[in-house]
């Protein structure tokens, strides 16, 4: 009986170790209204502890997945990613590809370090641009930019043209 309750016990403990709870909507660049995927960030405490200046921290390791959810690949770029526990704001970092269909894992895997006894369920903050790149998507965006910018169709081109280029994500 003892044994049962201590593998329970592990269990629940293992169960605490890692959070996927919040979701990150992906709209177009040209839409607030059009959802093309979702990030999913992961965050895990390692287990590793350090004493710092400011007192006692937790290693914890920021990953983020991200879901296309169109049939063509989307150009994703994220920067200032931000695991805020507590009253900190950590992991900066930044990321440019082409996301493939479906679901793919660690677009971005950073390591962080956490205050003790900081929020245990941190927030996951990011910016992003996200753009279709089918040729009717690179076109809503084109004109979107046009908008914009009527009189910059030239570098509006070079620019769509970098973005259907970029490396896919790994």
């Amino acid at each position: 009986m003892f044994a049962r309750w201590c593998l329970l016990v592990l269990l629940l403990g293992c169960l605490g170790c890692s959070r996927a709870e919040q979701t990150i909507d992906l709209k177009a660049a040209f839409s607030d209204e059009t959802v093309v995927g979702e990030l999913r960030p992961i965050w895990t405490a390692s287990g590793e502890e350090r004493d710092s200046p400011t007192g006692r921290e937790r290693r914890m390791t920021l990953r983020v997945d991200a879901v296309n959810r169109l049939s063509d690949p989307v150009y994703l770029r994220l920067s200032n990613l931000r695991l805020s526990a507590g009253k900190e704001s950590i992991a900066p970092t930044a990321t440019a590809c082409a996301l493939p269909p479906g679901r793919t894992e660690k677009v971005v895997q950073v390591d962080a370090w956490v205050a003790v006894g900081a929020d245990e369920r941190p927030t996951i903050a990011v910016d992003y641009l996200a753009v279709p790149l089918s040729e009717r998507g690179r076109a809503f965006y084109r004109e979107f930019l046009l908008q914009q910018r009527p009189s910059d169709a030239a570098a509006i081109d070079a620019e769509i043209a970098t973005y259907a280029t970029a490396p896919q994500c790994r």
